[in-house]
């Protein structure tokens, strides 16, 4: 993926989406009530494919819930190199460490789809973090769970294959995905160069293993659509070849 300058964003009418970021996971906390009083602050976005919402360094220090689409959280080597940090799906969010330090962004963060977003303002996110104990306790449980989920991501770059790593975020992909814990089906995957990213690897190796775990039947890719045919097998095969579940 190509580093993109940031673009003005386009707004959806008033009335939209005013209702979608309720749902968020950010104030699963929160009262009906409390939620309702910061619909008049929430600004409504629209962002298309490919297009940066945030860029590294930026010094807008606002939150940002995902209501459609996809986004990936990235940063570029000077070499052009893109490193992926991860992918942020519908219901998750981004942009809290710059509202909580107020500290420029550390990451870009770009549409791999057609997105729908809400922005919850620099202003209103810093008074709810000093009067609403209910959004302070979500917020720490994330940040919590995300640090573990780097922790591991880090574990995983240093000590595991390519091959393994493939396994591991197939395995992750396919549990968020739900189903009856044989199949899964991960729609839209990501490609092999965004995969490649996030794993800290290139295509080829990537393109390589999901073509080994297709010839063992275990998962089954057409188009952007990919199918985990056995989920336990997918499992045995990240310890056998040395990963941890």
């Amino acid at each position: 993926m190509t580093a993109i300058p940031p673009l003005l964003p386009r707004h959806t009418p008033p009335d939209a989406a005013a209702k979608d970021f309720r749902g968020n996971k950010l104030f699963r906390h929160m009262t009906s009530n409390e939620i309702e009083a910061l619909s008049p602050s929430v600004e409504m976005l629209r962002y298309g494919k490919g297009e940066m919402i945030v860029q590294r360094h930026d010094q807008d220090g606002g939150i940002y819930l995902l209501l459609d689409g996809a986004l990936l959280a990235n940063q570029y080597a000077k070499s052009g190199r893109e490193v992926g940090y991860r992918r942020i799906a519908p219901g998750g969010y981004f942009g809290e460490i710059a509202a909580i330090d107020g500290q420029p962004r550390s990451a870009n963060i770009v549409a791999i789809e057609d997105v729908r977003i809400a922005r919850v303002p620099q202003t209103l996110a810093r008074r709810l973090f000093e009067t609403s104990p209910n959004f302070m306790r979500a917020l720490l449980e994330d940040m919590a769970g995300l640090t573990r989920s780097l922790t591991d991501r880090l574990f995983e770059l240093t000590a595991v294959s390519v091959a393994c790593r493939v396994d591991i975020e197939l395995l992750r992909m396919a549990t968020a995905a739900g189903g009856d814990g044989v199949t899964a089906v991960i729609n839209p995957c990501p490609t092999h160069a965004e995969l490649a990213a996030l794993l800290g690897s290139q295509r080829e190796p990537v393109t390589r293993e999901l073509n080994r775990l297709a010839g063992l039947n275990i998962v089954r890719q057409t188009g952007r659509t990919l199918q985990v045919l056995d989920v336990p097998a997918l499992t045995a095969e990240i310890e056998r070849i040395g990963g941890e579940v």
